[in-house]
């Protein structure tokens, strides 16, 4: 039998037939699916509707739909994603679907439009409208719902469903809840009527999966795993691997890596190769770059228009990412080398999907896959209207990675848990809508409390209630509450600075310990940023008293017995390596004054994505700074003019 199974005969009739039809869909009507009509259905009813569907199946298409109507009766829609990537493009679509005049954007450091009756947002945006209390749409999408279960994003999530009033109607997509009942029951309890749930297993454009063995696909069937497992397994090498998915005609894909640095060695390969398209993709290349003439310098710039290989991760900068996937969905690339961040929500599909082995984002420390995350790279296999079959092709590293990837392919994603947390901007916006028991009522509607047995939902509300105490009693300390636990004028504007660190910053502005210089306070900003430091930093800038301010609130958090809130973490210093705040500051004083993008890059050791993300955020809390009725305004909107300059916008 197993000598069968290893004939060449055999073997190439296996192959065939596994690839066999092939092909690009020509002609066909677009039709309505039967999970896309129920939503619509009971969307049309003013329910409440969670969708999920696999990747790919037209979720979306029901929020077009549903805001088409809604905008011609003169309502007010805010459609929110957890990336601001996936904002920025999803504001792109809209504008060519709804018109420009219609649509607005808001991602905290862009605001395009905001009066538009469509304003696309990100979730955070979205929290903090609501917060605020003023004009709420009556049509609210939640892309990506399975960020609900999000470490650092799912609290956001569970504000927004429960601050959401009534007249409200909310829709929320994924195609990865496989929990959605739990998460209905939760919703009809916060907000007095279950949603409807609309669910989808069947995908429009099916998939197959197959592994390499020999420079043969061959599908990824057990019995041919185990008489094959232990021979042909080559060790990944990008140029051949495409040359054996163009002779097989599973052309374009995307290559799934867990490192940025292996995505861009990979699209390195490619130098000095060509492929058909070159003039076309030339001709989106200069339209990206219109507006972003540095990208002409990108390293990798040779074997995208050349060889139609493309690198994407969160390294790279925005208008980089952009044109790359511009050239995919338009089906002038041959492959990307992407991480799992192509993976989170952007819609650039592709006919293949490869897996180099089965490690996740953090591969280097060995992170295995979860079935949430191989659902999400496999689901882009495959274009719907274009390809009659997707394809997800395992290169594994070894014979074992074979079976795990046949049991990932029939494993449900793994339940959306609650990492429900609380703030102080979190604990200064609830003080500021209502008294200390309705807060505290507030707590017991998050989903955290909702999944837990009733004995242990007790215990964890217990402790939740005293935390919220401790953390009022500490903002009550400081000035921004009164005696009744209300905001003081203070605690009035400081609900308007909202951020992980969002106590230290409003503290250094109450104190008067700012610089007055915009170039320094643009770095003291930028130094408790959340994004990667940079390797190395570039001169020296005194950030003793923001670091003493951040030890006393960490001291004072100690004293009260309370979980600390990390306000100190970026100033711990390692040896005699600068801190991150120490690193993050240097940057971003050097680029407000002035300095060359690509030199910055280089001597800091970062990559331009990441400096970006860096100056972008920095960028949104001192718009946040502008904001405030004080004398430090007009700082914060000079220091934040000199750094949200090109390539950076």
């Amino acid at each position: 039998m197993r000598g069968r199974l290893r004939s060449k005969r055999y073997l190439n009739r296996v192959s065939l037939e596994f690839l066999s039809g092939i092909g690009e869909v020509e002609g066909e009507d677009f039709e309505p699916s039967p999970f896309q009509r129920d939503a619509l259905h009971a969307l049309a009813e003013g329910r409440d509707v969670i969708v999920s569907a696999p990747t790919g199946s037209g979720k979306t298409w029901i929020a077009e739909r549903a805001i088409e109507g809604l905008l011609g009766k003169g309502e007010r829609c805010w459609y929110t994603t957890p990336l601001k990537a996936l904002s920025n493009q999803k504001y792109d679509n809209f504008r060519d679907i709804f018109g420009e005049e219609r649509v607005g954007l808001l991602t905290g450091e862009r605001r395009e439009n905001p009066s538009a009756p469509l304003i696309v947002a990100t979730t955070e945006v979205l929290r903090n409208a609501l917060y605020e209390g003023g004009e709420v749409p009556s049509f609210i999408v939640l892309d990506e719902a399975h960020y609900l279960g999000d470490e650092e994003r799912g609290t956001t999530w569970e504000e927004v469903i429960i601050l959401a009033p009534p007249k409200s109607q909310l829709l929320l997509l994924s195609a990865t809840i496989s929990n959605a009942q739990e998460i209905a029951s939760w919703m009809g309890r916060v907000r007095s009527r279950r949603p409807h749930l609309v669910g989808a297993t069947e995908r429009p454009v099916p998939l197959r999966y197959g592994f390499v063995s020999r420079r043969r696909i061959l599908p990824l069937w057990p019995k041919l795993i185990r008489s094959l497992a232990y021979q042909g397994l080559r060790r990944f090498h990008p140029v051949k691997m495409i040359e054996v998915l163009e002779q097989a005609q599973l052309l374009p894909a995307i290559v799934f890596l867990s490192r940025r640095k292996d995505c861009d060695l990979s699209a390195q390969r490619f130098y000095g190769l060509r492929s058909r398209g070159e003039e076309e993709r030339r001709r989106v290349f200069e339209e990206v770059a219109r507006d972003n003439p540095h990208l002409w310098d990108h390293t990798l710039l040779r074997p995208l228009i050349e060889a139609g290989v493309g690198s994407h991760h969160a390294g790279h900068i925005t208008a980089w990412k952009i044109a790359v996937e511009r050239m995919l969905a338009k089906g002038l690339l041959r492959a990307v080398f992407a991480t799992t961040t192509l993976a989170a929500g952007l819609d650039v599909p592709a006919r293949t999907v490869v897996l180099p082995g089965l490690l996740g984002r953090d591969g280097a420390r060995g992170q295995p896959l979860s079935a949430l995350e191989f659902q999400q790279m496999t689901g882009r296999a495959g274009r719907r209207g274009k390809d009659r079959v997707g394809f997800v092709i395992i290169v594994p590293r070894n014979p074992k990675e074979l079976f795990e990837a046949v049991e990932l392919a029939s494993r449900k994603p793994e339940p959306l848990r609650s990492s429900f947390r609380l703030q102080y901007y979190q604990v200064l916006n609830l003080l500021a809508r209502m008294d200390l028991q309705e807060a505290l009522e507030f707590l017991k509607k998050s989903f955290l409390l909702h999944q837990l047995g009733r004995r242990r939902r007790e215990r964890v509300l217990s402790r939740l209630s005293e935390e919220f105490r401790q953390r009022a009693d500490l903002l009550r300390e400081l000035g921004y509450l009164d005696e009744g636990l209300r905001p003081t004028d203070i605690g009035k504007w400081g609900l308007l600075i909202r951020h992980e660190r969002s106590l230290l910053l409003t503290e250094l502005i109450k104190r008067r310990l700012y610089p007055p210089i915009p170039s320094l306070l643009a770095a003291w900003v930028g130094s408790v940023g959340e994004e990667r430091a940079p390797q190395r930093a570039l001169g020296k800038v005194d950030l003793r008293p923001l670091s003493r301010l951040a030890m006393e609130i960490s001291a004072r958090e100690k004293e009260k017995g309370l979980t600390p809130s990390g306000m100190s973490d970026p100033f711990l210093q390692v040896s005699d390596i600068p801190s991150e705040a120490c690193r993050r500051a240097s940057v971003i004083k050097t680029w407000a004054e002035g300095a060359d993008w690509r030199q910055l890059i280089l001597f800091s050791g970062t990559e331009e994505g990441d400096l970006q993300r860096m100056v972008l955020q920095t960028g949104e809390i001192l718009r946040q700074i502008e904001d405030l009725p004080l004398e430090i305004s007009q700082i914060a909107s000079l220091a934040r003019r000199l750094i949200l300059r090109p390539p950076v916008q």
